[in-house]
């Protein structure tokens, strides 16, 4: 079933448990309701960052195959708390922002969204004068505590970051931190269940925690990111690879995945050399390119990633954007 302006919405589904299976696409065949995505991967109205989309300026009055109306109260996004999901209205505002009204609705109903979190955002402990970076720092842990395994969700699932406006920095400065389908509804909560976890996946996931944090804030795929914020970023890659590597090493590879573990560890290693010399340039061409050989290394990782995944039982299904592990 495709996907046409006003047509009946695919669903996404995740297990009703709270863990995320395979997702239960209805159509695959249908445009992507918000016609495209920013950054190297089209032209679109919606920032993808890494791993993590910047609503910020989601043209949500576009997303008519999304659009919902049940009769229900519309209230301010940044009203809701974690857990809670929601529906678009009939009639939403053109941006995106936490006073935006959405409808709630019971996670296992349809529903467009999830919250994640509500964190404050303190722009001068962030060390960045941008409240979309503030943003995406303040929902770097929440993101991972909601679901630790960054390759668990659906493929058309983002995780996407709603920083505060102006007004909203100066009134109450937080961000929302959220799941949310891209191309159809959702149904059932994407919580993860640390029971359904064994001690050796639970290692594994703790140890890649610090480098897919600060990876899925993907400032590299952001153009509007300042040098001081890709040099700043740099460094946390750095500590970050670094946290993981030592991690990993303390953990060992699983049985049966030996080699590629070794692979794992070797274009990391790479990657934290350029990404320590992306953190000393001082020119926007240098700090890119030498941010981008620090991605090359990591992405050729990918494949041995998954078998290490494999080998530990964990979901093989590679997130369509950013790069976690």
């Amino acid at each position: 079933m495709s996907i046409p302006d006003g047509s009946p919405q695919g669903v996404v589904s995740a297990s009703s448990d709270g863990s995320t299976g395979a997702p239960d696409v209805v159509s695959g065949g249908g445009r992507v309701p918000w016609g495209g995505v920013g950054g190297p991967r089209g032209k679109g109205r919606v920032w993808l960052v890494g791993g993590v989309v910047v609503a910020v300026l989601v043209a949500v009055g576009a997303v008519s195959g999304l659009l919902t109306s049940d009769g229900g109260r519309p209230v301010a996004l940044g009203s809701l708390g974690a857990g809670s999901c929601f529906r678009l209205p009939a009639h939403p505002d053109r941006s995106f922002t936490g006073s935006s009204g959405v409808v709630r609705v019971a996670c296992a109903e349809p529903h467009y969204g999830e919250v994640i979190a509500r964190p404050a955002v303190d722009l001068a402990g962030a060390g960045t004068t941008d409240r979309v970076v503030g943003a995406r720092k303040a929902c770097r842990e929440p993101m991972a505590d909601y679901n630790p395994d960054f390759w668990a969700a659906p493929a058309n699932v983002a995780m996407e970051v709603v920083p505060p406006t102006e007004q909203e920095l100066k009134d109450h400065p937080s961000a929302t931190c959220l799941y949310a389908g891209r191309s159809f509804l959702l149904t059932g909560s994407l919580r993860a269940d640390p029971s359904r976890l064994n001690a050796a996946q639970r290692q594994y996931l703790d140890a890649v925690r610090p480098y897919d944090g600060v990876s899925a804030e993907g400032l590299d795929g952001w153009k509007g990111a300042g040098d001081a914020d890709l040099t700043a970023w740099a460094k946390e890659m750095v500590a970050a690879e670094q946290q993981t590597l030592e991690a990993l090493r303390r953990i060992g590879p699983p049985a049966g995945a030996e080699e590629q573990f070794g692979h794992v560890l070797d274009q990391h290693r790479m990657a934290v050399g350029s990404w320590q010399a992306a953190a000393a340039s001082d020119t926007t061409g240098e700090i890119r390119d030498r941010i981008a050989s620090a991605r090359a290394a990591e992405h050729d990782s990918m494949d041995a990633a998954q078998a290490v995944r494999g080998a530990l039982g964990l979901t093989t299904a590679m997130r369509p954007t950013g790069y976690s592990l």
